[in-house]
């Protein structure tokens, strides 16, 4: 009787606990959103305006780090260049998406080096977008990208895709206006030379 008596303390003490223990995380939380906003107020900025402009930042990263095939990577080169007025000079261009090399036949057919090679590109998990500066509607941000290039060998011969993918992250620097339209778009890859430090 007396263990019963026990457990049944025991198993109330630990209900108590864990409740307890639920209020303590939210408490937390609720502090943590608090101490965030208090951040947001004292740059100027609005959690419904980053909302909306890390939507636009996940559309531009997926069309410039998503492709399968040499002419996918031509047309996201092409829909970066208008969507955001880039120019062929532009540095996001030339240093994170240079025109791909291709041989043409007589006909015009292009047959590309990324086809050749098996080459694929995608994002891995969602962007980290982090708020740098506010003035006058203007957002900049840096952003953290992980992309995944991957080989056709993967699939062909059902190989380890360890051996034929690679896993590199992307820091990107942009800022979007009022309207939604992105501008400065810049970045380096992590493995590349230091851009600025503070």
């Amino acid at each position: 009787m007396s263990w019963v008596g026990h457990r049944e303390r025991l198993e109330r003490q630990q209900i108590r606990i864990d409740a307890l223990e639920g209020r303590l995380k939210k408490a937390q939380l609720k502090n943590s959103e608090r101490v965030d906003e208090d951040v947001l107020k004292a740059i100027g900025a609005s959690r419904n305006r980053l909302d909306k402009d890390a939507s636009i930042i996940a559309g531009l990263v997926d069309s410039a780090f998503t492709w399968d095939s040499g002419e996918a990577y031509a047309q996201a080169r092409t829909r970066l260049k208008e969507r955001y007025e880039l120019t062929e000079k532009s540095e996001f261009l030339t240093r994170f998406m240079p025109p791909s090399r291709y041989n043409e036949d007589a006909d015009g057919k292009r047959y590309y080096y990324i086809d050749t090679q098996g080459m694929n590109s995608a994002v891995g998990d969602e962007p980290e977008v982090e708020i740098v500066k506010v003035a006058a509607g203007d957002y900049s941000y840096a952003v953290l990208v992980d992309v995944e290039v991957t080989s056709d060998a993967v699939k062909r011969n059902n190989a380890n895709k360890g051996r034929y993918a690679a896993d590199r992250t992307v820091l990107l620097f942009l800022t979007v206006d009022a309207k939604g339209e992105v501008s400065d778009l810049s970045g380096v890859p992590t493995s590349g030379s230091t851009r600025h430090s503070g």
